[in-house]
């Protein structure tokens, strides 16, 4: 079996654990910069090693019999070239997001990805919308592969929208500017005469926890507002199933930093919530509007309020929504179709049979 070296942020579940660990036919070594990043210790194991500890990477690779580098983010990409360059092995990157932008980046970066571009073999953008990014930065369009990221649907199990009367809006995400928490807040606020049963949650944690509950208590939300914080994964599953409608307002942010395409977005589809979300980066890949779901365009209040209101009010459009937006799910976004298509990239890269 071929082994491959993994480069991400940091060990915790929310960093693409599968497509490092789950690679049908390949094997891996999961490296991160320091142990500092070594952030959730359950998934600590015998193959994490640390690049700072790698004092011979030509020794390194040639011991552990390594055939190829991947790199989940672009200034990982970037991080690598000497490791590549003193081993001869090919590197892959993931573009996730961030990394197609000029977003809080160290100085010369972009100069940097163009050198990685020249470089490196192979790309993984995690949508059209990025792959166009990078390309309008220089990457051969011949070196681009898109890789969605995919949702392990056997644990999202699909159930048919209930019919309870219940109206708990629900959001997963960092709190980050992005995320767009603040303008979905707003629009609750709007909508919340309408619906005195109404609910929102939010789930996450992050650099604007402050700021968002400071806006809650500005636009007075009450006992109809919450922010959880914190929540293992199977306590948001728990929400996601609870949850009559879920919403990302993702939006490009001051700094220029956007997203891919959210897999909370995916993962609520899966379930069988109804979704509504903007017209941000990759979103529209996933969601066309008033199919799988309702899409607005980005940072608007007034749109977003509306189409709360046209969701809530129109309860009897939800089957035909989720039924939709769990069959695209199934058709482009599924975990296991996905790692197969990265083994089949691996395997075009590297050449010959695993």
């Amino acid at each position: 079996m071929r082994k491959v070296i993994h480069l991400n942020l940091r060990v915790d579940p929310t960093q693409y654990i599968s497509q490092i660990r789950e690679v049908p036919g390949y094997d891996y070594i999961h490296l991160v910069r320091e142990p500092k990043y070594m952030v959730n210790l359950s998934l600590f194991n015998e193959k994490i090693y640390y690049l700072n500890e790698i004092f011979s990477p030509k020794e390194f690779v040639k011991k552990n019999k390594i055939s190829l580098l991947h790199a989940h983010h672009g200034q990982l990409g970037i991080l690598l070239l000497p490791f590549k360059e003193k081993t001869k092995l090919p590197l892959v990157t993931s573009i996730r997001g961030r990394d197609a932008t000029l977003a809080n980046q160290p100085v010369g970066y972009l100069e940097h990805m163009k050198m990685l571009f020249e470089e490196g073999e192979c790309f993984f953008p995690v949508c059209q919308y990025l792959a166009a990014r990078i390309k309008d930065w220089g990457c051969p369009s011949k070196k681009i592969r898109v890789l969605y990221g995919g949702v392990d649907l056997n644990q999202f199990q699909y159930r048919t929208p209930p019919n309870n009367g219940s109206q708990n809006i629900l959001s997963i995400g960092r709190l980050v500017e992005k995320k767009g928490h603040h303008i979905l807040m707003k629009a609750f606020q709007k909508i919340k005469n309408k619906f005195p049963n109404a609910t929102l949650t939010i789930i996450g944690g992050g650099e604007l926890e402050e700021y968002i509950k400071s806006l809650a208590t500005q636009l007075n939300l009450g006992d109809s507002f919450q922010l959880l914080n914190h929540l293992p994964k199977d306590k948001v599953r728990e929400q996601l199933v609870k949850a009559d409608l879920f919403c990302a307002a993702s939006l490009e942010a001051s700094n220029g930093d956007l997203e891919g395409i959210p897999n909370t977005l995916k993962e609520a589809m899966a379930t069988g919530v109804p979704v509504i979300s903007t017209y941000h980066a990759g979103i529209p890949e996933l969601i066309k509007n008033n199919k799988e779901g309702v899409l607005v365009q980005e940072n608007n209040v007034d749109e977003l309020a509306d189409a709360l209101e046209y969701m809530l009010t129109n309860r009897a459009l939800w089957e035909t929504y989720t039924a939709a937006a769990r069959q695209k799910v199934e058709q482009d976004f599924d975990l296991n179709k996905q790692l197969l298509q990265q083994a089949k990239y691996y395997d075009k890269l590297i050449g010959g049979k695993r």
